[in-house]
């Protein structure tokens, strides 16, 4: 019977790290937030737990309710330094927090000092107390499984894959109207509330909150769990908890080793461990694996045999302008990269921008779009000013971008790719995943539906269970520009569509192009082929040094001496 406690403590451990585990593995593997804060949360819920059951008698499940209530409170404050920082600040912020929690309560006599929380009631739930490993095992496998299917449910659905592709590039998703900050906010405050919920068990468990449950060596426990396990994988969090945990009775009851030899023996084990796995197995034990879409061939058989339609056109006041920029200026230390920048992109038709490289092209793209604040200036689109709206407000406004360097998302799929483009998704809110599941599941199909029919639009209707980062660079310009579509903006800005490209390939794009045209798409283009130009664009401006310094027709425009030499370098 002995033997069999002294098992099950250890299974109650592995449940209870379980949670902190799979909260800690949404933020570092589908969010891409390196966050070693486990300890500090783990800490505010359980000295939220030993506080109120001291001091107010309350029950069991009530306090670890609102344990986790206070754990995503906490993140949700702290969550606003965290998403304006970079990966490793976020790391040294969130680390520091961790030394820093520890800290202020090893100093609070009322929160007992180093000593900690000590004489908590024994726990007891529904008229049942808990006395032995075995009592602790029904309620933590209940909250463990519920934990973890809550981080599945976030990660598998339409909320995981924007997560995601915010992971991977969180400027494409911003361009594809996803609030990034929003989801990073919603999602960190949420793993946060689970992490104390995590640290509350563990006082529980334990029958004391003290500092040392929640030091960042227990963070970097946590995180060893997470490499090891497999980075973005559920199941890979349970492997390596399970591994992690039970080192310790191994080394003791099947290597015979005293307890103090074995916690000597078990770090070096665990540093041998993530030795081995960063070098032969760098994506842990079991790798990212992802529910693929697929798109239901009754879902695309019912829908418009093609996606494109001429949108409605609206004018502003002056009925024929779809952009309007004005005195746009921008300057990076001593580079200008627009100055006193003023041009009209009419409704409708094909504009180019040429110059030579630096002229800022790309860089008018990314102040219209708001990805780049101009310094001054007006950006107007339907007598809207676009100028400090965030990116993903911009899509909203009916203008979408591709980019030069083309910026899919390579662990997704090409059919996912462009399902993120898709606007008002029900999937990509978080109480919808729990509320409306059948409303999410119904929304989703169409969403792939639609995504099918723009990939078979592009030419690469074969290629949509094909992750984007395997396809050929062609492909992927394909998929950026169907993606583009998905958006459904009436105004495309594409930040040179063939380069890189070549042969049927690029002949493929500038018909894909000209398509655009002659549904009624406002398209803006900057391509450095003249040849391509003079073939899709009515209108040109020539930018010289962030400025429009000639425009006119693309023949126009060469038959300048003066302009040839700034674009070619030869008289």
């Amino acid at each position: 019977m002995q033997q069999t406690q002294f098992w099950v403590g250890y299974l109650d451990q592995a449940l209870i790290y379980m949670v902190f585990v799979v909260s800690l593995n949404i933020l570092v593997g589908y969010v891409g937030i390196f966050s070693v804060g486990s300890a500090a949360f783990g800490l505010i819920g359980g000295y939220t737990f030993a506080y109120f059951t001291l001091n107010m008698g309350w029950p069991v499940i009530p306090l670890l309710m609102l344990s986790t209530l206070v754990g995503a409170v906490a993140g949700l404050v702290v969550a606003w330094p965290v998403m304006r920082l970079s990966g490793e600040y976020v790391m040294l912020l969130t680390m520091s927090l961790s030394i820093l929690a520890v800290s202020v309560v090893a100093a609070i006599a009322a929160l007992g000092s180093q000593q900690g929380l000590v004489g908590l009631p024994l726990p007891e739930i529904l008229g049942k107390t808990l006395l032995k490993p075995t009592d602790f095992v029904p309620w933590l496998l209940i909250v463990t499984v519920w934990a973890t299917l809550t981080c599945w449910r976030i990660g598998e659905s339409p909320y995981g894959r924007m997560l995601r592709s915010i992971r991977d590039d969180e400027t494409a998703a911003a361009s594809l109207g996803k609030k990034t900050d929003r989801a990073k906010l919603v999602v960190f405050a949420v793993m946060c509330g689970l992490t104390a919920l995590a640290g509350a068990l563990l006082v529980v468990f334990n029958g004391i909150a003290a500092p040392s449950l929640f030091t960042l060596d227990q963070t970097m426990l946590i995180f060893a769990m997470v490499i090891v396990g497999g980075i973005a994988s559920i199941p890979g969090s349970i492997v390596g908890t399970l591994l992690i945990i039970f080192v310790e009775p191994v080394l003791q009851k099947t290597l015979h080793l005293s307890p103090e030899v074995a916690a000597l023996v078990r770090p070096i084990f665990f540093g041998l461990l993530l030795v081995v796995v960063m070098r032969f197995r760098p994506q842990g034990l079991i790798r990212e694996r992802h529910r693929h879409v697929k798109a239901d061939p009754v879902e695309v058989a019912k829908a418009s045999p093609t996606p494109v339609q001429p949108p409605p056109i609206v004018g502003d006041e002056r009925g024929d302008v779809a952009i309007e920029v004005r005195n746009l200026c921008k300057s990076f230390g001593g580079v200008k990269a627009a100055d006193d920048l003023s041009l009209d992109i009419p409704t409708g038709k094909i504009t180019a921008l040429v110059g030579p490289n630096g002229a800022g092209k790309s860089s008018l793209f990314n102040l219209v779009t708001g990805a780049v604040a101009p310094d001054s200036g007006s950006v107007v689109r339907h007598g809207v000013q676009l100028v400090g709206l965030r990116p993903e407000q911009v899509v909203r406004h009916g203008i979408a971008r591709s980019f030069q360097d083309v910026r899919v998302f390579p662990n997704l799929t090409a059919l996912e790719n462009v399902m993120l483009a898709g606007r008002h998704q029900a999937g990509e809110s978080i109480t919808a995943l729990f509320i409306a599941p059948g409303k999410v599941r119904r929304g989703d199909r169409e969403q792939a539906a639609a995504a099918q029919r723009w990939l078979e639009f592009v030419g690469l209707g074969a290629e949509a269970a094909t992750l984007a980062g395997s396809l050929s660079f062609a492909q992927q310009k394909q998929v950026s520009f169907a993606r583009a579509l998905a958006t459904e903006a009436d105004v495309l800005l594409l930040d040179e569509p063939l380069s890189g490209i070549e042969g049927s390939a690029a002949d493929e794009m500038i018909g894909l192009v000209e398509r655009m045209r002659d549904v009624g798409r406002t398209v803006c283009i900057v391509e450095h082929s003249i040849q391509t130009i003079s073939r899709l664009a009515e209108w040109a401006y020539f930018m010289e040094l962030g400025r429009v310094t000639a425009q006119g027709t693309v023949t126009a425009l060469l038959e300048d001496p003066r302009l040839v030499e700034a674009y070619f370098g030869v008289s």
